[in-house]
């Protein structure tokens, strides 16, 4: 008797993948960001970012990210977003307590999750016309209240 169970399989492994969307293909490659982070009662600190992402099998986006700012050791995170429907992601950040969501806007993306320590992220990403540049701005509220802001540039490397 014939299995249908390989050839299912078969058939769902090897599905065509959507078109990569602004975020895959802006973050697949080497990035590099600049800025400066604004904590509340301790001022203003310089912050540059080096990511490298690829687009796995499965159509995620993996970013490894490496952050160092001003005054702080050296932070390293790994993203990895999946779509979840038109214009929405899920995924993972190391330092996230719990899942990330994202929703493309157009040229914008916007993804929200809490921190570890507590604090709820609300972070837009905008990519700018020319592909290779992009502004990041994010925003850690705790108990509803505005404790840091970031305001990064982000370039693709390669």
């Amino acid at each position: 008797m014939l299995s249908l169970t390989p050839i299912l399989a078969f058939l769902i492994a090897f599905q065509p993948q959507p078109a990569p969307s602004a975020l895959e293909r802006f973050f697949a490659g080497r990035t590099e960001g600049s800025g400066s982070v604004r904590i509340i009662l301790s001022g203003t600190s310089a912050v540059r970012t080096q990511g490298r992402g690829r687009i796995l099998a499965d159509g995620s986006l993996h970013l490894d990210h490496v952050v160092n700012q001003e005054g702080e050791p050296e932070r390293r995170r790994t993203w990895r977003m999946r779509r979840s429907g038109p214009g929405r992601y899920t995924g993972t950040i190391s330092d996230a307590r719990g899942p990330v969501s994202a929703e493309l806007h157009g040229n914008r993306v916007h993804v929200t999750y809490r921190t570890r320590e507590g604090y709820a992220v609300d972070q837009w990403i905008t990519f700018n016309g020319d592909g290779r540049t992009a502004s990041n701005q994010m925003t850690f509220r705790r108990m509803g209240v505005r404790v840091a802001t970031l305001q990064e540039t982000i370039r693709r490397v390669d």
